[in-house]
């Protein structure tokens, strides 16, 4: 047992490993959006951090049985993540950088086999994992000298200090300070509000371009996968609806944003519809909302805002 529990934690180690490193990588080559906690770059600095630190500890071989009581814990806590990414439609877990998984596979492979794998091949323990945390308090000095012994010996300690402290020391400034460029010729971020005032600048790579030069319209780009937007375009469906007749006044274009897929769209749907080319990755928070005349950007609404018609119109109306 105590065999199998060293050779699972260390390949629980390299794993880590691994998705620290590829998570490192795509921090230093692509942007993130910052639209919400797992998407946060300082956020995922300190995630792969905490995965590099907890790598070496594994990898190391010291205190195992604290390293089986954390990896747990680590592992428990990434399932019922991954649970909440694969219920709310994430396209990718984002355990490993840009190589993008199904949380559902993720979960079903890894995570909970983790999980299950631990609470079997665990370390030999004076009493049941099950009283961890139940212990009274003066049994503390207790539970401190079953999860730190044996201790290692003197010079490995301070070796695999010394490594894991150099490890972070570096790369923890090197995610920080070398954040990738905005626009490049393989990706581009979009950020919606700077565009107010300006003709549209996604324009020449959306495919109904020439219609959209014209007129005033109410734009929408969306993912096929996000979630919000499969809230959002049935609003705007029927606020075309609404506006059957009156194209002259405003009309609502639909712009799928690459990777395209079969989208929230109705069969019968009134919007007009187009996509964006792709002749690179685009980086948007969606849905995103903005209304241009003329090809030019009056007004941009934020993802979590759905105008009702009658904002629509007197924005529409203060563009004349």
């Amino acid at each position: 047992m105590k065999t199998a529990n060293s050779i699972l934690l260390k390949i629980l180690g390299i794993l880590l490993l691994t998705a620290a490193l590829l998570k490192g990588w795509q921090l230093l080559t692509e942007p993130v959006a910052n639209n919400d906690i797992w998407s946060y770059r300082p956020f995922l600095i300190l995630t792969v951090e905490f995965e590099l630190a907890l790598a070496i500890w594994l990898l190391s071989g010291l205190f195992k049985k604290s390293a089986w009581l954390t990896c747990l814990l680590c592992f428990s806590a990434f399932s019922v993540v991954t649970f909440y990414k694969a219920i709310t439609g994430a396209d990718s877990c984002g355990c490993f950088g840009s190589v993008h998984l199904n949380p559902w596979i993720t979960l079903l492979i890894i995570d909970l086999p983790a999980v299950i794998a631990l609470s079997i091949f665990r370390p030999g323990l004076s009493f049941p994992p099950a009283l961890l945390f139940l212990r009274k308090q003066e049994s503390i000095k207790d539970l401190l000298k079953e999860f730190l012994t044996p201790l290692p010996s003197a010079p490995r300690f301070v070796m695999t200090a010394f490594l894991t402290i150099s490890i972070l020391g570096i790369s923890a400034p090197i995610l920080a300070f070398n954040e990738p460029p905005q626009v490049t010729s393989s990706y581009e971020v979009l950020e919606p509000k700077t565009w107010i005032g300006q003709k549209l600048p996604i324009l020449e790579h959306i495919d109904i371009a020439e219609s959209l030069r014209k007129g005033t319209w109410l734009v929408l780009l969306y993912h096929y996968d996000c979630p919000d937007c499969a809230w959002a375009i049935p609003m705007y469906e029927q606020m075309a609806r609404d506006l059957e007749g009156n194209e002259d006044f405003l009309q609502i274009a639909l712009i799928a944003v690459p990777p395209y897929g079969q989208g929230p769209i109705s069969e019968n749907c009134p919007c007009t519809l187009g996509q964006l080319a792709e002749t690179k990755e685009w980086f948007v928070t969606t849905p995103a909302v903005v209304l241009i005349r003329n090809s030019e950007v009056r007004h941009v609404w934020e993802e979590a805002e759905t105008p009702e018609l009658d904002a629509v119109i007197m924005e529409r109306m203060r563009c004349e």
